[in-house]
Order: structure tokens, then sequence, then C-alpha cells
């Protein structure tokens, strides 16, 4: 999957699973944790939908807040779990 439609998809799954009323392309992604507010709960439930949408498991090691730093970030790390 191209790294631009998984970052369309994560714009998607951050509106649904946090209950924003925006469009994805309101969302800019370069800060996402101070763009849109998310805390411990919101994140954990962002990585949830993540790994069931994607089909993908988010190792341990990886579950912190830098993983949630930027759409790219995340968007690189889906984009190399599924080459795997």
């Amino acid at each position: 999957m191209a790294k631009n439609k998984i970052i369309q998809k994560l714009k998607e799954i951050i509106i649904e699973s946090m209950e924003l009323k925006c469009t994805p392309e309101e969302i800019k992604g370069d800060d996402l944790i101070t763009e849109l507010g998310i805390n411990s709960v919101d994140a954990l439930e962002i990585l949830v939908w993540v790994e069931n949408t994607f089909e993908i498991l988010i190792d341990d090691d990886d579950l912190n807040s830098q993983i949630l730093s930027s759409l790219d970030t995340l968007g690189c790390y889906i984009e190399k779990k599924l080459e795997a």
C-alpha cells in the first residue's frame, strides 16, 4: 500500500476513533499530539484501530508518543510493517 493511501486512511481512523468534527484534509499531521490534543487514552485507541485496520501488530517497544508524533512517522512505521 502506498504511503499516501496509508496517511489518508490514518486521518480517517483518527477522526472516527476520536469522534472529531473535521475532514481528513483539515488534519495537517505534523505534530498530532499537539494539533489534536491526543492524550494517552486517545493514543491507545488510535493504535488499536491502526492494528485492526492494517492487520499489523505494533511491537510493545514501539508503544510510545514517538510513534504518534506525526502522520509521516506513523505512516512509515505502518508501511514497514506491511512490507515485512
